[in-house]
């Protein structure tokens, strides 16, 4: 198959022997998510890859996501804290704070964010318009409520972040994945070319580096970003919070067009088969979105949760691999498709 096949290691398939059966089910890469795996587990991750490429015959690659410059909020009340329709909340980036100011972790957001500006909270659950910015505090409007957790994710999709790019948490991991070995490399966040630069001065020429297209200002600098990487990979996730949820169709295939100009590989991530998490067949719907993915010129597939954690992560390969070859089939002979 031309189009290539990433799947995602956590608890459902880092053992050697699921590793194994991976490799020979069709994944071509092996992810693995810095936010939550250990160097030890890499390095005997690596092993067990290293060890099932002998064994089916072909190259498979290590591909290390990097957990990016991610925002979070802090620690609330174990029942959480409703945030109202209407509501002026108080953010901070100072953690002594009392009152009901909620700590935000990004050391630098009261500098970068603006009045004016949107911010999300809980997967784009909550949204909070930014009211005024008033030494380290950041006085937002509730404009749709919910429940806030403790160490939520915060978006702020209009703001150009200091800390975009490599964090020192980044920087260390990758000199490590350097030194153990990796082929991929995934920047996190990407919001321009320069976020890109910071990781190739790192690597160099001796890893591939794919930009994560997830923020909406990443979209304003695409074709600079493009150029800079080796890859891109589309992550519906956090790009859907980012922008209106309706439009993603539409800019996945405006990414894919535009990284086809460069001559530079777009893969589509994200949601590719989430019923196959607990169950052992996809949906129609996520088959076609496969399917058109491949049709507009996707040069890869990743699984995410469907083979770290899901029931399924034998079944989901195996399902995206008949989709994808399938799709082949019919884009390049369509006489013999059917």
């Amino acid at each position: 198959m031309k189009t290539k096949i990433i799947v995602t290691l956590g608890p459902s398939s880092d053992s050697p022997e699921m590793i194994r059966a991976l490799g020979h089910s069709g994944a071509d890469i092996f992810r693995n998510n810095f936010s939550h795996c250990r160097p030890e587990e890499y390095e005997e991750r690596l092993r067990a890859v290293q060890a099932a490429s002998k064994e089916v015959g072909r190259p498979l690659f290590m591909m290390v996501d990097l957990q990016g410059p991610r925002i979070r909020v802090g620690v609330l009340p174990e029942e959480g804290r409703e945030l109202a329709s209407g509501e002026e909340v108080v953010f901070s980036t100072r953690k002594e704070k009392e009152n009901g100011v909620i700590f935000i972790d990004n050391p630098y957001l009261h500098l970068d964010i603006q009045p004016g500006d949107p911010m999300f909270l809980l997967n784009g659950e909550i949204e909070l318009q930014v009211m005024n910015v008033r030494d380290d505090e950041i006085i937002t409007k509730v404009l749709r409520g919910g429940m806030l957790f403790s160490r939520k994710g915060v978006n702020v999709p209009r703001t150009k972040l200091t800390t975009s790019g490599l964090t020192e948490k980044d920087r260390a991991d990758l000199k490590f994945a350097l030194g153990a070995g990796v082929d991929y490399v995934a920047v996190s966040f990407v919001q321009a070319a320069e976020d890109v630069s910071r990781a190739r001065e790192i690597v160099g020429d001796k890893v591939k580096i794919i930009s994560k297209i997830e923020t909406a200002l990443a979209l304003k600098h695409i074709d600079s970003i493009i150029q800079a990487s080796d890859a891109i990979m589309i992550a519906r996730g956090d790009l859907g919070i980012e922008v209106p949820v309706e439009e993603i169709p539409f800019i996945q295939k405006n990414l894919i067009r535009h990284a086809t100009w460069h001559r530079k590989p777009a893969i589509v991530a994200t949601q590719m088969l989430t019923s196959m998490i607990r169950a052992p067949h996809p949906t129609r719907a996520e088959v076609s979105d496969i399917a058109n993915a491949v049709w507009d010129g996707a040069q890869g597939v990743m699984l995410s949760d469907e083979t770290a954690s899901g029931g399924y992560p034998l079944e989901a390969l195996r399902a995206l691999k008949k989709i994808v070859h399938k799709a082949e089939e019919f884009h390049f002979n369509p006489s013999h498709a059917l």
